[in-house]
C-alpha cells in the first residue's frame, strides 16, 4: 500500500509541474522518477537550488540556470527537524546559493540556521606538518626519521650533516 501512495505522490509532482522554466521541469521529472517524495526548489538570480528527500536521504543540488550545469551536489541523512512530508515547493529568491571562486564553492546556504556548515575550507594548507593557515610546507612530514627537505646534504637540517637531531654528535639528543 505504501508503494502505491508514494508512486501517486511522485506522479502528482511530475504531472503538476509547469513552472515556465525547462530546467525546473526537468529537475522535477528526474527526481520524481528516482523516487524522491519531497522536492523543494528555489530559483535564484542565476542559479536553481534543489533539496529533495527520498526515505532517509536528502539530496541538495545547485544548478546554473542558463547552462543547466550542476555546480554543487551533496547527499546527507535526513535530520529530525527536516520536513519529510511528500510535496513540491517552488519559490523565487533574489540571490544565488553558491559563489564560484576559482572552481570552489562558497556554500552560503546549506546550514539552514542549525549551526552546522560542512565546508571548513579556512585551514586547509594541505601540507603534512599541519602548520596552520597558509603555512610553509617544509616537506618533512614530522612523523619519520627520513630527510624530506629535498636538499643535497640529506640531513635533518640541524647543521651537522647526519640523520639525527643531535647537533653536537655526543649520542644524546640534548
Amino acid at each position: 500500500m505504501r508503494k502505491i501512495v508514494l508512486t501517486g505522490a511522485t506522479l502528482a509532482l511530475i504531472g503538476g509541474s509547469a513552472y515556465a522554466d525547462a530546467l525546473t521541469d526537468q529537475i522535477i521529472a528526474d527526481l520524481g522518477a528516482q523516487g524522491y517524495e519531497r522536492i523543494e526548489i528555489r530559483k535564484g538570480l542565476s542559479q536553481t537550488k534543489v533539496e529533495a528527500i527520498r526515505g532517509t536521504e536528502k539530496l541538495e543540488q545547485v544548478y546554473d540556470r542558463s547552462t543547466g550545469a550542476l555546480l554543487k551536489q551533496e547527499m546527507e541523512r535526513v535530520e529530525a527537524g527536516d520536513d519529510t512530508a511528500p510535496g513540491l515547493s517552488v519559490r523565487e529568491r533574489n540571490r544565488n546559493f553558491v559563489e564560484a571562486r576559482n572552481g570552489r564553492d562558497d556554500d552560503d546556504d546549506d546550514d539552514h540556521g542549525r549551526g552546522r556548515d560542512d565546508d571548513d575550507d579556512d585551514n586547509d594548507d594541505r601540507d603534512d606538518d599541519k602548520s596552520g593557515r597558509g603555512g610553509h610546507d617544509d616537506h618533512d612530514d614530522d612523523h619519520d626519521d627520513h630527510d624530506d627537505d629535498h636538499d643535497d646534504d640529506h640531513d635533518d637540517d640541524d647543521g651537522d650533516h647526519d640523520d639525527d637531531d643531535d647537533s653536537d654528535d655526543d649520542g644524546d639528543d640534548d
